[in-house]
């Protein structure tokens, strides 16, 4: 339980406070009213005292400054009623006359209940200062009286809920004690030496240890002894002051052969004083899981390396039957590239997640060796893999195109490409483009090539190419389905 600080007094202006004036002359009423009015304070003037009780019965004042002499009831009289009435036995009432100045006066405007006396001629400075000291103690005893009210208020607040707090922790006490010895975790305790000073039943369990088998022994015991540097660094780090390690460690179960991997999140205890008193930690046995990540580690790298395996033979193939044949070299080179392109989108699905591939790093793959010529402009999106493949094949057309006829066969050629998600009529469309600008002027063949023919057939959907005289403009409507290997919505 915080407890917040006692709101003091603001920075901002304080709001102006009722000050109550009562004589029967009115230009006595302006001549207070112009005197004070530089205190800006709210000044309610009253012209007898019946009109004054009818104001103070409906406005608090913090103060009263009235004339002595009043028709019907002056102001000793004014100054008795009012302290005889239990709510303004306490407001401060100063007397200004011109006629009863003498110390009986005083004395018998005193006994009435005034707390000060002004005689005319008024001086404006006095009456000010006067004014002014009485409205500071009146804003002072508000301030005191919410601060106390305030105080009280929390004090009973702080009680019950100490109390409400006492019978909590009594309640939870047990409830936590439950919850710590059925946990499926290690939850452990160790002094600053690393010794068990308690542990939960869990420890059996996983290790097969019971706890008053571990209490008072150094956790040291039951680790592999290449895994004692790691410990020592973790405890080190915790002494050192950091407040919490998370680590994985292997400990020796009960028969000293079997070993178990736990995740293990250690932090300081601390004494009341801000001294460390212990270690804290929780272990997670998971050993299964790095298990399983092992075993997923070695089926991927196996695939990977079938995978490859299988293009290299498919390139060796290919190129061994083309370089035998006589006015087939273009093509024995062109093959290889296509195979190579193959390859490294073949990399990209067997290392990405089952999840897919990442258009844009198979795209900056592919033209990698002219990244600083190439500016790509697309949404972030993941392919299915088969998509990848024919994909890689299409850009790779259009990089080896552009290298030896476009934009990338001059240094000032530039490739601009991009790519946007539409919806056109029922479903969703990935619309892709590749624009050549900046390198020779283009013609369209006379014949259609095999490269041309490979980005018709490898796209799903509707390629478009057009030979313009600011370059080689290509681009392909797909269905999103087809790219994200399932129907979209």
């Amino acid at each position: 339980m915080t407890a917040e600080p006692l709101s003091t007094t603001k920075a901002r202006a304080p709001s102006p406070v009722n000050i109550l004036l009562v004589d029967d002359t009115p230009a006595k009423l302006l001549t207070y009213e112009v005197m004070l009015a530089e205190l800006n304070e709210n000044l309610i003037k009253a012209s007898s005292a019946d009109e004054a009780f009818q104001v103070l019965l409906k406005t608090d004042v913090a103060l009263v400054l009235t004339d002595v002499s009043m028709p019907e009831v002056d102001g000793f009289e004014f100054a008795k009623a009012l302290r005889e009435h239990p709510r303004f036995e306490a407001t401060p009432i100063v007397f200004v006359s011109s006629i009863a100045q003498s110390d009986l006066d005083r004395l018998r405007g005193y006994a009435s209940g005034a707390v000060d006396y002004v005689v005319t001629p008024v001086t404006p400075e006095l009456l000010r200062a006067k004014v002014k000291t009485y409205v500071d103690l009146y804003r002072r005893q508000r301030e005191l009286e919410r601060l106390k009210s305030e105080l009280e208020k929390r004090v009973a607040e702080g009680t019950a809920e100490l109390a409400a707090f006492t019978t909590r922790l009594l309640e939870s006490e047990e409830r936590y004690r439950t919850v710590i010895d059925n946990a499926n975790d290690i939850i452990a305790t160790f002094d600053l030496d690393g010794r068990f000073t308690s542990v939960n039943p869990a420890v059996e369990r996983i290790l097969g240890y019971t706890p008053q088998q571990l209490i008072g022994t150094d956790l040291a015991n039951y680790i592999p002894e290449e895994e004692i540097a790691t410990h020592e660094a973790m405890r080190r780090r915790k002494l050192e002051g950091e407040p919490s390690t998370r680590y994985e460690m292997q400990a020796l179960a009960k028969d000293g052969q079997r070993r178990v991997t736990l995740e293990i999140n250690s932090k300081l205890m601390f004494k009341g004083t801000g001294e460390p008193v212990g270690i804290q930690s929780i272990a997670r046995d998971i050993t299964e899981r790095k298990e399983a990540e092992a075993r997923q580690a070695v089926l991927i790298h196996e695939l990977q390396h079938r995978t490859k395996n299988l293009l290299a033979v498919m390139q060796s193939i290919v190129t061994n039957t083309l370089a035998h044949s006589r006015d087939l070299v273009g093509a024995k080179d062109a093959l290889v590239g296509r195979l190579h392109a193959l390859a490294r989108a073949q990399e990209f699905i067997t290392a990405g997640s089952t999840a897919g591939v990442s258009l844009r790093k198979l795209v900056e793959a592919e033209l990698s060796a002219f990244v600083t010529r190439m500016k790509l402009d697309g949404v972030p999106l993941v392919v299915d893999g088969s998509f990848a493949q024919q994909f890689a094949l299409v850009i790779h057309e259009l990089a080896t195109n552009a290298a030896k006829y476009g934009s990338l066969s001059m240094p000032s050629g530039r490739v601009f490409i991009g790519w946007v998600i539409a919806h056109e009529g029922d479903e969703p469309h990935l619309k892709f483009w590749w624009l050549e600008r900046d390198g020779p002027p283009v013609n369209a063949p006379e014949e259609r090539g095999f490269g041309s023919q490979l980005i018709a057939v490898a796209s799903i959907g509707e390629p478009r190419i057009e030979y313009k005289e600011t370059g080689l403009e290509f681009s392909v409507d797909v269905p999103l389905r087809h790219v994200m290997g399932h129907k979209v919505r």
